[in-house]
């Protein structure tokens, strides 16, 4: 059985395999590489997933769910229809079709897979993700930082012996910067920084806002639908700025419709608080490296975001030079991931190449401090600073604060902030001591973090030699057995639309959606439309489905064309 390489993004993901010495991205049941990360169900209970459930965002937003990788590691749930899911729950649902799509195109079961994430993913939401695989029936022993993974690509798909490059990937929802070196068939990241919450669809809600402003209306004063509809115009004019200086809108809103030319410096004005938040990961990145902007050999764009004019150029005056994006931003991630389950796999036509990684942030333990004679706590003791090479092993001794002390609570902490309030917890560990004066007993707190993001904690008691260990991984170990039972038999129950009916799901979406954002004329040509695919589909004759569905995508496409607008 062949493992696979997932991008499992924000706005679209993507599965890939290594064939024929090369990456291959698996195409969906609509023949297109991006399948969008949105998830829909339907009055019947029947679930959807992809560019079908993408124009339900319009048409059904209260049934509809996108962006929901945003919440992984949280307890959030989200409302569809009368059920709700978990962030979790939702990302399984799109992993189970990209399983889907893979089986059929490869022709065999699949049912391992290396899967992307951010670099800047903590391990709640690490942990989130493998949750979402082993949902959707896959075993997911690895996970590979998105940036990696692209340079991973680059690395293979480019065959350069010795480089030295930053690689800046700004997806739907997240950024990450990582700073990495190949010397012949080592791969290695010196440093890696991000925003869990700066991506593309920051960009398009800054468009909005200045549409809204353009036209005069308040945001807060639209339906859901309304805004979902918006939202949706506002991101197609946001791509078509890529390749055009100005755009014309028109939107249907509160039963009017409204009219308006959108520059590209209208979009850079928009812009440029999240443009300046994009400087600082990366000046992060390249300082804990011990680099300057002059060090690299190539500087790569990476994630569908970075297609946009506006962040090329703002990165290329940043480097003073023009990024590279010799490989397909969209692609790319998805590409690294096959090349490392390629190497999981041995593959015979792949060479060895050795991939080291770094911690992405600081692991340490909560401490007490003696502040002007006063004992204050949720002090953080780091162990291992963010951008260590990993696996790494390192420790430090700690010694009681008070008389008679039998006991010390490690609370382990992850993150940047020099309060622990202000960092996330990622577990505890209780050790016994013997008693005594104040600061006359110790423990050696270890530290022991792999390449596969477990991390070991090991306390010895330094007067006694007892030891207590505590591991925390990556793994599905939150998720218990009978929490997961409960889980799959809950999404057995959802019903899934054969695959073999995507492209009418596909196409029955759009015309819904064209439907609720039109007025008039058009509007009723739109149902006379609906309704003959209807009935045709109706029939189950599968060759009158087919001719509708070819005459009916024509005219939408037609109708499309005669408007011009996004």
């Amino acid at each position: 059985m062949a493992v696979v390489g997932i991008d499992l993004g924000t706005t679209n993901s993507l599965i890939s395999v290594w064939r024929d010495d090369k990456s291959i991205i698996i195409p969906n049941a609509l023949g297109e590489l991006l399948t969008p990360s949105v998830v829909s169900v339907d009055d019947d209970g029947m679930v959807t997933v992809g560019r079908a459930a993408k124009d339900r965002l319009v048409t059904h937003p209260e049934k509809t769910a996108a962006q929901f990788k945003r919440l992984m590691g949280t307890s959030e749930r989200i409302r569809l229809g009368n059920r709700q899911f978990s962030a979790e729950e939702l990302s399984a649902l799109v992993l189970k079709q990209l399983k889907a799509d893979a089986e059929v195109y490869l022709g065999e079961p699949v049912d391992e897979a290396i899967i992307s994430v951010p670099a800047y993913f903590n391990n709640h939401q690490r942990t989130a993700t493998l949750n979402a695989a082993r949902l959707a029936g896959l075993k997911a022993e690895r996970l590979i930082n998105e940036p990696t993974a692209a340079a991973l690509a680059y690395g293979i798909q480019e065959n350069e012996e010795e480089c030295r490059f930053i690689v800046i990937d700004l997806g739907g929802g997240t950024l990450d910067v990582s700073i990495l070196e190949k010397f012949e068939d080592l791969l290695e990241v010196h440093a890696t920084s991000g925003d869990s919450f700066l991506g593309g669809e920051d960009f398009t809600a800054a468009m909005l806002g200045a549409v809204c402003e353009q036209i005069g209306c308040e945001r807060q004063s639209l339906s859901r639908e309304e805004r979902a509809h918006l939202y949706r115009v506002c991101d197609e004019a946001k791509k078509a700025l890529a390749e055009q200086h100005e755009v014309l809108m028109t939107l249907s809103l509160a039963g009017k419709e409204h009219s308006l030319t959108f520059t590209r410096d209208a979009f850079v004005q928009a812009c440029i608080v999240l443009l300046e938040r994009i400087r600082g990961p990366i000046e992060r990145a390249v300082l804990d490296a011990g680099m300057s902007r002059d060090d690299f050999d190539e500087v790569i764009l990476v994630g569908g975001a970075t297609r946009m004019p506006v962040v090329r150029s703002h990165v290329g005056r940043l480097f003073g030079r023009i990024p590279a994006t010799t490989i397909d931003p969209d692609l790319v991630v998805a590409m690294g991931a096959a090349v490392q389950a390629a190497l999981k796999e041995r593959n015979a036509g792949l060479r060895d190449t050795v991939l080291t990684d770094v911690c992405p942030f600081s692991l340490g333990i909560e401490i007490a401090k003696d502040i002007g004679g006063e004992r204050a706590h949720g002090f953080f003791s780091v162990i291992i600073p963010r951008n260590t090479v990993i696996p790494t092993s390192r420790v430090d001794r700690y010694y009681t604060v008070a008389d008679n002390q039998r006991v010390v609570n490690l609370s382990v902490f992850q993150g940047e902030q020099r309060m622990v309030r202000n960092n996330i917890k990622i577990g505890e560990l209780a050790v016994q001591l013997p008693g005594g004066r104040a600061g006359e007993e110790s423990v050696d707190v270890r530290f022991t973090y792999d390449i596969n993001g477990v991390l070991e904690v090991e306390a010895v008691v330094v007067s006694t030699g007892v030891r207590s260990t505590l591991v925390i991984q990556n793994t599905t170990s939150e998720l218990d057995e009978k929490t997961l039972e409960r889980l799959l038999k809950e999404m057995e129950k959802l019903k899934f639309h054969p695959r073999e009916d995507s492209a009418n799901i596909a196409l029955m979406g759009e015309a819904e959606r064209m439907w609720a954002e039109t007025l008039g004329e058009e509007r009723r040509y739109l149902e006379e439309l609906i309704e003959y695919f209807e009935a045709a589909m109706d029939s189950q004759d599968l060759q009158r489905c087919a001719a509708a569905r070819n005459a009916v995508g024509q005219k939408l496409a037609e109708l499309r064309n005669s408007r011009g607008r996004w």
